[in-house]
């Protein structure tokens, strides 16, 4: 299978893990303080979604976990450790991004702050979740073992 290909499969599969395995802590976490902000709130939050607001939900984690996946790419090479320890460090950069976004636009709309802070405690929650899922499969799909020993044999 093509590099490329093999890449957007890894990203649907972090798209799925994140929504299969993050979806029981949010349930737990996040969601009732969340969509209670949110329906408490209902002129600021479409809380009735159709297809096509699925689809594109769908499509921007889709695209924020291929952006952080991309970022994973170009930093694992010169980042210490096990591929546990590279994912979870290129995650935390991405979710203290992610998380830095989130505070630039609480601070400039007026509706509530609470729905922002359960944001930055879902981010901090799933994004380490999906690194971790990251370093199990990225030297899997990618055949990085291959190209380890390889370059050890050099």
């Amino acid at each position: 299978m093509p590099k490329l290909l093999k890449f957007l499969l890894l990203v649907v599969l972090l798209n799925v893990a994140r929504y299969v395995l993050g979806a029981p802590l949010e349930m737990v976490v996040i969601f009732k303080p969340l969509f209670g902000v949110m329906s408490a709130n209902s002129s600021y939050f479409n809380t009735d979604f159709k297809a096509f607001d699925w689809v594109t939900s769908f499509f921007y984690n889709f695209m924020m976990w291929l952006t952080a996946e991309w970022v994973f790419v170009l930093l694992a090479p010169v980042l210490e450790g096990n591929w546990y320890v590279k994912s979870l460090k290129v995650y935390a950069l991405m979710a203290l991004f992610f998380m830095s976004v989130s505070c630039i636009y609480m601070n400039h709309y007026t509706h509530p702050k609470t729905f922002y802070f359960w944001n930055l405690v879902d981010a901090a929650m799933v994004f380490p979740l999906v690194g971790l899922v990251n370093g199990f499969l990225y030297p899997r799909l990618m055949d990085h073992r291959r190209v380890a020993n390889a370059a050890a044999s050099t």
